[in-house]
């Protein structure tokens, strides 16, 4: 065991004294010297022995010690200005208890100042403020720390409760001391509270409070004590991500969670008030808008829906709600309105805000806008309500874009009624449940059969191809359902072929522009003709004049590599019919049944016809009509010089079995 360092100060007559008293005490390495200033340029001892009040004082100068001052024959004056000093007296007698009683009590205290420096320097790396709460006397200390971070001196706050509750944000000063009440009463462990309160310039800032309470012996508290924290930066963040949460980051506009929700309060609202007047919703799309993108790039789309976002908020009242779901698809919160007729000036007022110029990047754009409405009443939820505007959104957009449209429930049963059928196509494409059925192509001056059209049906016509072929061409389902009715369409024509009543015919096949975008579609055409081992020239590929803009360029190389033909389909209905019979690579076009049936009966039809008729002859092409239906169109047709036709008034599909039929008869007769 270490001994304890002891170092003995005064006349030689006074050490003498001492030396004879610690003989008989154990453990002490002694030293001496002679005056207080010899002492203190030694190395640091644990106690010092004195043997007059002054030596003693100069000896505590020299920093904190355990300092003795030896006197036998004590007085109260004496053991007072000692006592102040911080000086332990003794008697001689006395010295080994009172040597053990200073030194414990210096190392108390050096662990207590070790312990309250560690305490100071964690306060001062937490930054926090401190605040000690006399809750009898109702006064309060607060640390420089925590004035400061109100921008206060420590001289310029006082020591009553409301300097620092006074300064809470009215909002919070209810929930401050509610909390803080329910800690003082026993009915919390601890006292924990966010709140804002006021900076010396006016602002507020958010802090964190935490305290606990001394009680007495009764349970009582009498003092709170705990900390202050600023948490500004991190609520800040917080309010931030939650506003990134509920808007859009390119326009600032409510998103479709945030939206929802407001259409929810609404609704909610009408429920208590008035039932009848809950909300309508606009769902805006814009027109083009991808043309924009793809032109400009989508930096300059981007500003453009900033732009847009701007205009539509200055279209509506300060209570609607404007909100982007995202891409070009805007929505607006009209809060209150129930009629449809309000709603639809509120849709028109948008178009006309729409319809001015948008300058992006030095040029004028023009910008429109499909919007759909929905009424929503105390009994709506808000999903459906949004929903049943995007419905009405894509009647309005089928009716001509640019216009609007209110939702009824016709619509959603038209939309449920796509949405089944989508999944019963898909179904019945991968069962191979669908047939393909051919439609006999004749020669107008002879009534020979020259060939087929193959026609893809829903067995027992549950659906009508007007139906599902929109539905495959929008889902990309057209791919592998003409994947499969080319298959079919080559296998049965080769089978006719082989055979004496089928020498010659050929086979047209409709295909989209998606199936010839498709990169896997030459790999199709040459395995179905591998597979049947059909002459490519007996195959025609019909593509509509609409599709023909696409895909003229795949249907050209299509025809090189293959040694196939082809036909526009469709003819006569698009805008663009004399700029695609310039480069068109087929040997025919099929004049739209809607011409061919106004023959006779419509002024003008015949002449429209027969201009069509002559332009592909001047092109050398051959024309097929298609859609006769009676005796009378044929003989137009005849006259005019077009080569082939069909329609109901010579066949109507058939199955393959009957088309056999057909043709063995044909050949019998011929």
């Amino acid at each position: 065991m270490t001994p304890v360092r002891l170092l003995v100060v005064g006349p030689v007559r006074e050490q003498e004294r001492a030396r004879r008293a610690l003989g008989a005490i154990a453990g002490y390495a002694t030293s001496y010297a002679l005056t207080a200033p010899q002492a203190l340029e030694l190395p640091p001892h644990d106690a010092y022995l004195a043997f007059d009040l002054a030596t003693a004082t100069q000896l505590l100068a020299g920093g904190p010690r355990a300092v003795l001052l030896v006197d036998d024959d004590p007085n109260p004056e004496t053991d007072a200005a000692a006592a102040e000093e911080g000086v332990f007296v003794t008697r001689l007698d006395q010295l080994e208890r009172a040597l053990n009683h200073a030194i414990a009590h210096q190392n108390a205290l050096h662990k207590l100042a070790e312990s309250e420096q560690r305490h100071a320097l964690a306060m001062q790396g937490a930054d926090d403020g401190l605040w000690d709460w006399d809750v009898r006397n109702e006064r309060l200390y607060f640390s420089p720390r925590w004035k400061s971070m109100l921008g206060y001196e420590e001289e310029e706050l006082g020591e009553a409760p409301g300097e620092w509750l006074g300064r809470v944000h009215p909002d919070d000063r209810a929930a401050v001391q509610q909390a803080f009440e329910a800690h003082c009463s026993g009915a919390s462990d601890h006292f924990e509270q966010e709140y804002r309160i006021q900076h010396r310039d006016g602002s507020y800032r958010w802090m964190l409070a935490r305290g606990m309470a001394v009680r007495d012996g009764q349970g009582h508290a009498t003092r709170v004590v705990g900390s202050q924290t600023d948490v500004t930066g991190r609520k800040e963040a917080e309010q931030r991500l939650q506003h990134d949460a509920m808007h859009d980051a390119l326009t600032g506009l409510p998103n479709r969670v945030l939206f929802l929700d407001r259409l929810d309060q609404a609704i909610r609202r009408a429920q208590r008030a008035t039932p009848q007047a809950a909300a309508a919703v606009l769902f805006l799309d814009l027109d083009r808008f991808k043309l924009v993108n793809d032109s400009l790039g989508h930096q300059a789309g981007d500003r453009l829906l900033i732009a847009v976002a701007r205009r539509l908020e200055s279209a509506v009242r300060p209570p609607d709600t404007v909100a982007r779901l995202g891409g070009d698809e805007f929505t607006v919160l009209l809060d209150g309105v129930s009629d449809a007729h309000e709603a639809s000036l509120v849709a028109e007022r948008v178009h006309q805000t729409l319809r001015a110029p948008f300058h992006i990047d030095e040029r004028e754009l023009f910008v429109d806008a499909s919007i759909g409405i929905a009424l929503a009443d105390a009994d709506a939820a808000p999903d459906t309500v949004l929903r049943d505007a995007d419905v009405a959104m894509y009647r309005a957009k089928a009716d001509g874009k640019g216009r609007q449209a209110v939702f009824d429930g016709r619509m959603h049963q038209q939309v449920m009624r796509r949405l089944d059928m989508e999944t019963e196509l898909r179904r019945a494409i991968d069962e191979q449940r669908l047939e393909v059925v051919y439609q006999p192509i004749v020669q107008t001056a002879t009534g020979r059969i020259a060939g087929f059209e193959a026609l893809c049906r829903w067995p027992d016509a549950a659906s009508e191809p007007a139906e599902f072929v929109p539905i495959a061409e929008e889902t990309g389902l057209i791919v592998p359902l003409g994947r499969w009715v080319l298959e079919r369409a080559t296998s049965q024509l080769a089978a006719w072929r082989r055979t004496a009543a089928g020498v010659g015919l050929t086979v047209g096949v409709n295909v989209s522009h998606r199936q010839l975008a498709d990169p896997d579609f030459d790999l199709a055409l040459s395995e179905a003709l591998e597979a049947s081992r059909l002459d490519p020239r007996a195959l025609r590929l019909e593509v509509s004049e609409h599709a023909l803009e696409h895909a003229q360029r795949a249907l050209t190389q299509l025809v090189a590599t293959h040694g196939v033909r082809s036909h526009i389909d469709d003819f006569g209905t698009g805008a663009s019919s004399l700029r695609l019979l310039h480069g068109f690579p087929g040997d025919a076009v099929k004049i739209h049944r809607t011409l061919v049936a106004g023959m006779g009966r419509e002024p003008g039809a015949f002449e429209i016809v027969k201009a069509l008729v002559g332009l592909a002859h001047s092109l050398g092409l051959e024309v097929v009509a298609e859609g006769v239906e009676t005796a009378t169109q044929l003989e137009h047709l005849e006259l005019l010089g077009c080569e082939f036709a069909q329609g109901f008034y010579l066949s109507a599909p058939l199955r393959p079995e009957d088309a056999a039929t057909l043709l063995e008869e044909a050949a019998l007769r011929g």
